[in-house]
Order: structure tokens, then sequence, then C-alpha cells
């Protein structure tokens, strides 16, 4: 009987404790490492906000009046697949209303934002406060929605001092009987006739696409420029020759042009078709420093790799001529790039 009763004992211990272990496993699928939650957004919210004051309806409202703050919505949408090169758009499911006076940013609120995306959002709030990091910005999207929780932790790392959110959302806005107005999301870049500001599609998720296109527009092959989020050279080439609307031009007349993170463990497909992520793939091609250019012909072999940071307009326009005309077989880039300004 004392052997039943211990064996009873530790069945009850194991029926207790199996329940924890399965809600920490569950935990630990939700969150990035980096702490963004990345699953299941539509879920009860936490008392905390990562980063400045959590706040109701009642104080949002006496913000309003006493500071004037940047309203942004983040509820997400479906953005057209197509790349930049072709057209991007958004295809809302159904027409958005938001807080009045609010800029609506779709998609920055996912746990894993692509390069380009994170580039947007970088821009468009620098864009949106003027550049001052102490002005007061509140997120929202709708009740019980991670998105606008993720958002508050990303502007915090980007370094805005002043930020509130607001985890009611329009929900709750309208739940107090107060208005809402008609969303309209803003423009990627791609997204206005003539607009071409971005060297790089959105979103870059399928490599083996990427090939596909290339092959079938009769391009050269792909260009992956492969950074991180706080690799300043990176930075640097995207503010200055990244960004150049000519060379933007050539780039594209010869390659299918993607940023990949290469510490992002979002998930996307590799030239083979299977699932993968940017950091997998950087460290199957070897990738161990940013930025590096990685030239890939039309069926997935590299074909040259260039790494280091480039500010000079002209050298980074010999590197798409020197790659696109095949010199790499036969001479070095500094001896090309060389004989090119002699």
């Amino acid at each position: 009987m004392r052997g039943v009763s211990w064996l009873f004992c530790l069945l009850i211990l194991v029926s207790l404790l199996l329940p924890l272990q399965s809600f920490a496993g569950n935990q630990s699928e939700l969150f990035s490492e980096p702490g963004y939650r990345i699953a299941n957004y539509r879920r009860p919210l936490p008392d905390q906000p990562p980063a400045g004051e959590r706040i109701d309806t009642e104080i949002l409202l006496e913000l309003i009046k006493r500071s004037n703050p940047l309203l942004v919505d983040v509820l997400a949408i479906t953005l057209r697949p197509e790349s930049a090169e072709f057209g991007l758009s958004w295809l809302p499911a159904s027409p958005r209303q938001n807080l009045p006076g609010s800029t609506w940013l779709p998609n920055v609120g996912y746990g894993y934002l692509e390069p380009c995306m994170l580039a947007w959002l970088e821009r468009t709030l620098q864009r949106l406060t003027g550049g001052d990091l102490n002005r007061a910005v509140v997120f929202y999207c709708i009740t019980d929605c991670w998105m606008s929780w993720n958002v508050v932790k990303r502007a915090s790392e980007l370094g805005y001092r002043n930020l509130y959110w607001y985890p009611e959302g329009s929900d709750g806005w309208a739940a107090a009987g107060l208005p809402l107005v008609a969303g309209e999301p803003q423009p990627l870049p791609g997204m206005t006739a003539g607009e071409k500001d971005t060297l790089f599609d959105c979103p870059a998720t399928d490599l083996k696409a990427a090939l596909n296109r290339s092959d079938e527009a009769d391009k050269q092959g792909v260009l992956l420029f492969f950074e991180t989020h706080h690799c300043p050279f990176c930075r640097r080439m995207r503010a200055g020759v990244l960004a150049d609307p000519g060379l933007i031009t050539h780039y594209r007349r010869n390659f299918v042009a993607l940023a990949l993170d290469m510490e992002s463990d979002q998930p996307l497909t590799d030239f083979d078709g299977t699932s993968t992520s940017a950091r997998e793939v950087a460290q199957r091609l070897g990738v161990v420093r940013t930025p590096t250019m990685l030239f890939l012909d039309n069926q997935g072999e590299e074909a040259y790799r260039y790494s280091g940071l480039i500010v000079d307009p002209r050298r980074f326009r010999s590197l798409a001529d020197y790659v696109s005309g095949g010199h790499q077989q036969s001479i070095g880039f500094k001896t090309y790039y060389k004989q090119q300004q002699d």
C-alpha cells in the first residue's frame, strides 16, 4: 500500500508539471530571441508595454489636447506580392476606420521585419516627427493586437523616447462614442508612379521566385545584399549609393536585388523551394560580415561576392558592369575598376 501511495503522489506531481512545461514551450514559440511577438497576434495583451507608457482612452484624449502626439495605426493588411519593379499595392480586406489625424503604417508590427520594411518604418517615423526623437508618438491597432506592442518596442530601439501604447485601439475609441474616420495606408516605395527610391524588392520572401523572375526577364541573375539592422556601413550605403535613382535603374537592368538581414529567422523560400531563413542562407553561403553583396547567376550559382563598404557611386556602378559582363572570370575587380577610371 505504501508503494502504491508513492506512485499515486508521483503521478499527481507529473500531472502538475506537464502543463507548466507545455506553457513554457508555447511561450518560447510565441516570441523571437530579441523579444518580439511572432505568432498568435490576436490574443489578450500584457499590462505593461515593452517601452513607454500604456494609456487608456481618457488619458489619450488629454494627451491629444496637451501634446498633439503623432498617432500611428499599425493594423496589418495584405500586400500584393509582386516586386517593387512591377508595382506594389496594399489590399485591405475591408475599409479601415482609424482615429482622426492618424497615419496608417501597415505590417510594421510583425515580429520579423524584412530590411526594406524596417527601413521604411524608420524613414517614415523620421519624416513624420521631423527627426525629433522626443516627439510624443502613440501606437495602436485594434483590441487584443500584439502588433502595436511590437511597434512600441521597435520604435524604442530606433531611439524614440516619448512613446505611448494605446492597446484598446480603434475598437476602444469607438466604444467610447468617439468618431473614427476612413483610413488610407501609407504607400511603400514603388507604389507611387515614378517612385523608385529603393533598390530592393519588398517583400523579399522567395529566393526561388527571384531566380525565376531574373531568368524570365533575361537578366544576369540575383543580387543578395546581406546586412544587419545594427550595421552602420549598411545604413550608410542605404542612405547613399543604394538610394541613387540612376544606380537603381542601372542595377535593375541586369539584376533582381534582395536585401537579407543575416540575423533574421523570418521564414523565406530557398532557391530549391524549401523553407529556410536569411540566417540559414547566410550560413550556408558562408557570409560572415556585413555588408556583403553576393551575385548569383540564373542557376543560383555564385558569380561574385564583394564584402565591405562602397560609398563611391562610380565604384558601385562598375561592380554591376563587372559582374554582368562576366569580367570576374578573367580579372580582379580592383584591376577592372582601375582600368575603367584610366
